[in-house]
């Protein structure tokens, strides 16, 4: 088959959404098809053609980053809106009448300068998957004051979003997203059983079902987590790992509130594991309890040699698409503490790859992460059951699941 992927973002811009598309377009080459990735030009990677790993990438101009730069709070990482943008339409039409290809699948809100032209002469069959909830909120996030939001309506959306993106741009994004009927998506996928319920809520086609497939991490991260020897920033003794944005969104306060508790009632043996985070300082980054590690743009081989490394890991997200961190986690055998949060539920088994407790609760998190510090037969049960879970969402796995899906839009269009 000839694949054309729409993304926001590719490499090097590399997040887990993008982590995923990557993975996955390159284990399709290597399974024989050919993929193009249309994604948007970065101030760094400017418009421009490439190969990487086989995948044919094609970058190219929106008015977002060109026109109107300061529409984006990043430049180096712009986004789509929720409507077409007529240079990235054009370069897609373009695109399409130059080369044939079987199939479309977009990602995320690139896919608005799509839709416009899946129903003309040069349009093809088309796979949305939804890695997120960005089809119901603009927020991507389907929460509102740290739960889970009842569901979208103008006004509120465009209050909640304000904090965000401010007051014009929430407007705008806001009444886009919610003006959308979105026909011109064939097949839908959504990345985790939580998110497929909440696009329940979206403005989709009332046929349009929704199949959940899950999102992808590449295959021999057991591998890289034994291969890669230990980084020598890591603290001599045990520790919690906490890998992600260290914002409320990802459970961070909660899991600083958890700590402290834990420090404050520690009786172990052993020293009191020190607590070690990877990943992005934010403006809203509470403050961490004294003698935390923070370590920000740790090469991901290093990562994966920490997990593997770690008395314990926590995922305490308040609100998850599904949890490629986690599967990581698991795979590398770190005993895993999560929320029962968004698709962290379809990921990790309860008592079996890892323990789950409520979105948002101290005392629960305090109560989960002591058992697998204090218990070495759960810590070896969960690290051993983890690694046989994280199979499940590797690409060898998941890739034919995703070919499937292909060659049924194919064949019903």
């Amino acid at each position: 088959m000839r694949i054309l992927q729409l993304s926001n973002l590719y490499t090097p811009v590399i997040g887990g959404l993008e982590r995923s598309i990557a993975t996955s377009s390159e284990e399709l080459v290597r399974r024989g098809h050919e993929v193009t990735v249309l994604t948007l030009a970065t101030p760094a990677s400017r418009a421009r053609d490439e190969t990487i790993n086989g995948v044919r990438v094609h970058r190219v101009r929106s008015v977002a980053n060109t026109v109107l730069p300061r529409l984006n709070s990043d430049p180096g990482k712009p986004f789509h809106p929720t409507a077409p943008d007529p240079l990235t339409a054009a370069a897609i039409a373009r695109l399409l009448r130059a080369e044939h290809y079987d199939v479309v699948h977009s990602h995320d809100w690139l896919m608005y300068s799509y839709l416009p032209l899946r129903r003309s002469r040069i349009g093809r069959p088309h796979v949305h998957t939804a890695h997120d909830f960005g089809l119901t909120c603009v927020r991507k996030i389907f929460a509102r004051n740290g739960r889970q939001c009842s569901g979208p309506s103008l006004p509120r959306c465009v209050s909640c979003a304000s904090a965000q993106y401010g007051g014009p741009r929430s407007l705008l994004l806001t009444a886009g997203l919610h003006a959308h009927r979105h026909r011109g998506i064939d097949a839908l996928t959504a990345i985790s059983t939580s998110v497929a319920q909440a696009l329940g809520k979206a403005n989709l086609p009332g046929a349009l079902p929704i199949q959940v497939l899950s999102s992808l991490v590449p295959d021999g991260l057991d591998r890289l987590a034994r291969d890669t020897p230990r980084p020598d920033w890591l603290p001599d003794g045990d520790y919690l790992l906490f890998v992600g944005a260290l914002g409320p969104h990802k459970g961070i306060g909660v899991l600083f509130d958890a700590y402290r508790k834990l420090v404050a009632g520690w009786t172990g043996s052993r020293p009191v594991p020190a607590l070690v985070c990877l990943g992005t300082r934010r403006d809203d980054t509470p403050a961490p309890p004294p003698g935390t590690l923070i370590r920000h743009d740790v090469p991901h081989p290093q990562v994966m040699a920490a997990w593997r490394g770690a008395a314990a890991g926590a995922v305490p997200s308040l609100n998850e698409g599904m949890g490629q961190v986690a599967v990581e986690a698991m795979l590398a055998g770190a005993p895993l503490v999560a929320s029962a949060a968004g698709g962290l539920t379809d990921v990790v088994r309860d008592g079996e790859s890892g323990l789950l407790v409520p979105p948002g609760d101290v005392d629960a998190l305090h109560a989960a992460l002591l058992r697998v510090l204090t218990d070495d037969e759960l810590a070896a049960r969960l690290r051993a059951g983890g690694r046989q879970r994280g199979l499940e969402f590797t690409a060898a796995r998941v890739v034919p699941r995703i070919e499937e899906v292909y060659r049924a839009c194919i064949a019903a269009c």
